[in-house]
């Protein structure tokens, strides 16, 4: 069951939103499109995207039946991968999103992310960084519960991560 969710940057619901935020689903809606190239068809690979204090941009993938990192790709916005390129594009994204995210919070975390499957983008208000140990886990164990920006595909990677113990929905 999703819930409507009003976050305030404090991870609470404060009730239904007056109106969809149309900017944060237009930046997400362009995070997926993009990972799409970085998510080859029938994989089990999730995908999360992190900004740090420090500026890094960060690319994670995980594989889904053993929550494993299996690659990484870190780099400030001045050594992003070429603009042309599927990396390069993403990590752009990426950054638009994250600091589009982060100023939705009182005061930003060290570490702040969303995961996405190509297809829906979720993040953690509880726990903002995907790259921090155990933090899938806790998501696929029903530890910790998801906010749904877009929702995840339930029969793909992420299918585990958005059942019945998400937080809720921004739309």
């Amino acid at each position: 069951m999703h819930r409507n969710y009003d976050w305030n940057g404090s991870g609470e619901a404060q009730g239904s939103l007056p109106r969809p935020n149309r900017r944060l689903t237009a930046l997400a809606q362009d995070a997926a499109r993009l990972a799409q190239p970085l998510l080859p068809a029938g994989n089990d690979l999730i995908l999360g995207l992190e900004a740090t204090a420090d500026g890094q941009i960060h690319l994670i993938w995980w594989r889904r039946h053993n929550f494993k990192r299996v690659a990484a790709i870190s780099a400030a916005p001045d050594a992003f991968c070429p603009e042309d390129s599927d990396e390069g594009a993403l990590q752009d994204a990426a950054a638009a999103l994250l600091d589009y995210l982060a100023g939705r919070w009182p005061s930003p975390p060290a570490a702040l992310g969303v995961i996405t499957d190509g297809t829906g983008v979720a993040f953690a208000p509880d726990h903002p960084a995907p790259s921090a140990e155990g933090w899938l886990l806790r998501h696929a164990i029903g530890e910790s519960t998801l906010a749904m920006i877009l929702d995840l595909d339930p029969t793909g990677p992420c299918g585990l991560l958005s059942g019945s113990q998400s937080a809720g929905s921004f739309h």
